[in-house]
This record gives C-alpha cells, structure tokens and sequence, in this order.
C-alpha cells in the first residue's frame, strides 16, 4: 500500500488517499521551490528515498555522470533548481545532463526525466521533447501530487526531512479518519450522542488492569492536544453521518472479545482496514478511540455514568 511505480511514460499507480487542504499543500508547494541549485537534489533524494525506498539509488553530486539519481534501475533523474531561471540556462543545463546521460547511461537505463521545482513551461517541454522522444518532465506540481499519493506515514515522513511542522498534517489525517469511519458506518442505526464529561482516570480504572492504567493515562494526555481538532470536526459532520459514526465504533468494540486493551487495540485495527500498516495514519485513528472513549461510547461505566 502506498508504493508508487512509474514507468517510462511518467505514468504513476498507487493507493491514492486524501491528503493535504489547500495550507498544507501550499507550505509543502512554497518549501520545494525554495530549495535551489544543489539544495533542492539533497531536498529531492528525502522525498524519492521516502517514496521509492530501494527502488531510489541516490547519486553522489560530485560524480553524477549525468544523473542526479535512479528510479527502479531503468529511470535517470537530470534535477534543475535554478537562482534565476531564463530559457537559455534551462537548455544549457539539462542539455549538458542530457549529453552525459547519452554517453554514460542511456545503453543500461533507458528512460531519462527532467524534474524541477519550477512551472513546467511550454517551451522547456518542447526542448526536452527535442533531446529525447519518450523523455519525461516533472514539475513543482507533478512533485506535489506524486507526494499526495503516498500513505499518511510516508507524507509525514516527507515533511519530517523537508522541516516542515507536523501540525500541518493534523487537521488533514483526522479528517480523514473521522471521514474513513463515517463511510463504513450504518446509516441507518442512530443513537443520541452522550454529552456530560467525565474524569477519565476513574473510567480507566474499572476498565484497565494496574499495570496498563499508568501507560493509559500517558497516552490520553498525549492525544489530548487533538480533542479539539476533533470536537470541530465532528461538529461540522451531519448529525446522521456521527450518529452511524458512533454506532459503527461501538457495536466493533462490542464485538470483539479480551482485555479492554485488547479489544481496543482490534477494534482500531479492523477500523483502519487497509491503512492498518500506516504508523501515522493508525495513530490518528487510536486518537479518535481515545476521544469517544471519553465520551462514554464503549467500555465499563462509572457509577456516575449508569445514572445517567
């Protein structure tokens, strides 16, 4: 889930998910077009490492031979970042890659691509075009969709080596995963939402043995700078779409069986389906747990809660 493969066409697949509103992808956007020159090759083999793992050879720049790195063994990478660009630099630049490739590279790896974290234009198309028929371009918007496709773990991964602030991603992923269950869930079944708080340490303690109460606790805190976020969200949901939302979270906890650790942890798993093997997305995912855990969705009830 999540690799992406491309072919000499330029021609990508992948288990496309949502990501990034219009914020994340313009820091994302403006952080690739500010690196230049040797700077935005280093930014290039982060992103390419991250997506293509060890389909990605990475080339010294020192003794490229025309190629600023490899794609699946067959796909020569030629990068271009300029200061200043002019048309006449462009030619200079990535005609000088294009010799180099020719003379040691074309025999064994049979695809050539220009990238660059400029406006591809018409012009530069066409020249590239010129050097070589099946020849490909990537610019600043191709790298940010080719970006977009990745699992959320490979998308923070990607931010993590660009430095850009995590807290871009959140709104996006929790969205997602609050959307991701409203879709499963059974529009049909409603039940009214519970709203009274409640002291979260007392609910662990009937529910949580001593042992994992300590590690419970740490974990609420953590997620709870997410609540929030969340409570936001959900409030800008339909009241059905919440209403099967909760229905679908409680009756997957209810059918599960075990410690209550145990069942959590199943029910996030089958409530993640295909993104189970998502680190960054699953943590999301067992926020969201947390959250209507505290609501009284699931799970042994205080005193005080029966009552009501």
């Amino acid at each position: 889930m999540g690799n992406t493969t491309l072919n000499c066409q330029g021609q990508t697949s992948t288990f496309i998910i949502k990501f990034m509103d219009n914020i994340a992808r313009s820091v994302l956007r403006d952080k690739i077009k500010s690196l230049k020159a040797t700077y935005f090759q280093d930014g290039l083999d982060k992103i390419f490492l991250v997506i293509y793992e060890d389909r990605f050879t990475r080339i010294k720049q020192k003794h490229d031979q025309g190629s600023d790195g490899i794609i699946d063994n067959n796909t020569i990478i030629a990068a271009y970042a300029p200061e200043n660009y002019s048309l006449s630099d462009f030619k200079k630049k990535v005609g000088s890659d294009y010799k180099s490739y020719e003379e040691n590279w074309i025999k064994t790896h049979p695809c050539w691509m220009v990238v660059t974290n400029l406006e591809l234009l018409s012009s530069m198309q066409k020249y590239v075009d010129g050097l070589k028929s099946n020849s490909k371009t990537l610019c600043i918007e191709g790298i940010v969709e080719l970006i977009r496709k990745q699992t959320w773990s490979k998308i923070n991964l990607i931010f993590q080596s660009l430095d850009i602030p995590a807290h871009y991603l959140s709104n996006d992923v929790v969205g997602t995963v609050i959307e991701d269950l409203i879709n499963v869930s059974d529009n049909e079944t409603k039940i009214a939402p519970y709203q009274k708080p409640i002291y979260i340490e007392e609910k662990a303690e009937i529910n949580l043995s001593d042992e994992e109460y300590d590690a419970f606790i740490d974990e609420y805190e953590e997620f709870l700078q997410l609540f929030s976020l969340m409570k936001n969200i959900i409030q800008n949901q339909e009241p059905k779409s919440i209403q099967a939302l909760r229905t679908k979270i409680r009756n997957t906890f209810n059918s599960t069986k075990g410690e209550f650790s145990s069942r959590l942890n199943t029910t996030c798993e089958i409530l993640a389906s295909q993104k189970y093997n998502d680190d960054y997305y699953m943590y999301h995912m067992r926020a969201v747990l947390f959250y209507f855990f505290e609501q009284c969705l699931f799970g042994k009830r205080t005193s005080e809660e029966k009552r009501v």
